[in-house]
């Protein structure tokens, strides 16, 4: 499984999209020092607009799923974020799939395995692997469809579904079912009855592969006080910020065997690929969630630019900025 960061697209993406961050804490009026002071004069409604197939909220889509909590868009942009993320992630874990999921021909890649991809979005992590194993069958699962109509491998199909209301599977269908970046899609107690519906769709021995991100809190004053703000806004919409340390115990509780567990950092000021994809991420999670922070961050839609701006500058100060993932594999029993 190799680890290659991404096509020389991401990493011009990465470049041009961060070349504004240049310290601009003076010229930002909402920072830190002055938040409470502003909070008045910051605040703006935002503005959102409804539509049969999404909700408009300050210029960016977003689904009208009443079943889902899950609080970012689902527009061209978000789709491009997630694309920079899936290399990022494969780079920092060294593949798609933790060799444990290889040893002793474990899940028979090479002979019709079949694998479920939860929450495909754009179908990134499923064109990618399914290009790698031709011979597997591969199903994507997305509550919205915003996965490739055209352009995938014959060994790829997408779905529209939602996990929280059942999957449409008979019981013991799947080798693996990848499940990663849920964190804002699940309110704290929906996370274990969605496991046990995963467990139930996966063949004994199948494996669960999880992949999620931890709280941003190392760093500067002004790079902690911003994740403090990420981290109570789903605390406030009755969601896991640490869903990432938990996933292990959450799944032994529901039976599964845990094969593989290894948390890895992100160094948000160090100037290599990989590093500053993870960075133009962080920004990209704090532009795509504007409507569900701007007032909690006390920065008006006019000034919320410059409070990305001054993030990212903030990220590559000292001390040194880290960003956590934690991958999870657990296998259903025999």
């Amino acid at each position: 499984m190799g680890a290659r960061l991404s096509a020389h697209q991401n990493r011009k993406r990465v470049s041009s999209r961060l070349q504004p961050s240049v310290k601009t804490t003076a010229s930002y009026s909402g920072s830190l020092s002055t938040t409470s002071k502003t909070a008045s004069s910051n605040k703006e409604p935002s503005t959102s607009s409804q539509s049969s197939d999404g909700i408009i909220r300050n210029g960016r889509k977003f689904h009208n799923e009443t079943s889902s909590v899950y609080w970012f868009p689902n527009d061209d942009e978000e789709m491009d974020r997630l694309v920079g993320q899936h290399f990022a992630l494969k780079a920092l874990f060294n593949g798609n799939i933790p060799e444990e999921a290889f040893e002793n021909g474990t899940i028979p890649f090479e002979d019709g395995a079949k694998i479920l991809d939860l929450g495909c979005g754009p179908g990134t992590w499923i064109m990618d692997v399914a290009t790698e194993f031709p011979s597997s069958e591969f199903i994507g699962v997305d509550m919205c469809d915003v996965f490739p109509n055209n352009i995938r491998p014959a060994n790829v199909t997408f779905q529209i579904g939602n996990v929280l209301e059942g999957l449409a599977f008979e019981d013991n269908t799947f080798d693996m079912v990848n499940f990663r970046m849920f964190i804002l899609a699940f309110k704290t107690e929906e996370w274990a009855p969605v496991l046990r519906e995963i467990k139930r769709v996966l063949k004994p021995g199948g494996f669960i592969l999880s992949r999620e991100p931890g709280m941003l809190e190392v760093g500067n004053d002004f790079v902690k006080w911003a994740g403090k703000i990420f981290k109570e806004r789903m605390i406030e919409r009755g969601q896991e910020p640490y869903i990432a340390d938990e996933m292990k115990n959450y799944m032994e509780l529901e039976g599964f065997e845990v094969v593989h567990c290894i948390k890895k950092h992100s160094f948000l000021g160090r100037p290599d690929h990989l590093n500053r994809e993870f960075l133009w991420d962080i920004r990209s999670i704090f532009k795509s969630g504007q409507p569900f922070l701007g007032e909690h961050l006390q920065v008006s839609n006019e000034k919320y630019p410059q409070f990305l701006d001054e993030l990212v500058a903030n990220c590559q100060e000292q001390p040194e900025s880290r960003w956590s993932m934690v991958s999870t594999m657990g296998r259903k029993p025999m």
